[in-house]
């Protein structure tokens, strides 16, 4: 009897462990970053980031803003390199993170995005299509996906005026909606990488 208590007991354990088996690590953060899920693309695709949770589609300015109606994993849309993230950032919900594509058709690009974020990836850190790479949270001010500059400035920050719809906005909303996000006003004709002047 005993024997086969602590035989239950182990196995019990194992399965408690498995899930740790999932993380790449912490990144010196604490904060564990997850190894690519089973929703992941091959080497040279992207993912539709908001398959995961339950999102609406608001107003595109500087890039396009996205609300999701939980607390919802924040997924890199291909491979890519963390480029830096901040809890600090001057924006609305002081988060940012930006990310440069590493291969596809749009390898080199860099994507932010911004607002009312957690647990964000740490600069430096190489992620998987389909990683988790922080949490996007509820509630104003959501969070807002853009092109973005190496440095993370947003492409269209030098001429940007709030409520603006720039054209770096609409070329991030043509390049989500190529990957199956519906955007809340079609962004028109056009290229859906940052090819094109900012504002």
């Amino acid at each position: 009897m005993l024997k086969a208590v602590a035989g239950v007991i182990g196995l019990l354990a194992a399965l408690v462990l498995v899930p740790s088996a999932a993380y790449a690590g912490t990144g010196g953060t604490g904060v564990p970053v997850p190894e690519a899920e089973a929703g992941s693309a091959p080497e040279g695709r992207y993912v539709n980031p908001f398959l995961a949770g339950q999102w609406s589609t608001s107003r595109t300015d500087m890039g396009v803003d996205m609300m999701p109606i939980r607390s919802t994993p924040l997924l890199a849309i291909g491979d890519a390199k963390i480029l830096g993230s901040s809890g600090r950032a001057s924006w609305p919900g002081g988060h940012f993170i930006w990310y440069r594509l590493l291969d596809g058709d749009h390898a080199g690009a860099v994507i932010y995005v911004a607002e009312h974020l957690g647990q964000l990836a740490p600069a430096g850190t190489m992620v998987r299509a389909g990683q988790q790479i922080g949490v996007a949270l509820p509630g104003y001010p959501w969070t807002e996906w853009g092109w973005a500059t190496p440095g993370g400035q947003p492409r269209a920050y030098p001429c940007y005026h709030e409520g603006m719809e720039t054209n770096s906005g609409k070329e991030m909303a043509r390049f989500l909606a190529s990957l199956g996000s519906k955007p809340l006003r079609r962004p028109g004709p056009g290229p859906n990488r940052p090819a094109g002047r900012p504002c």
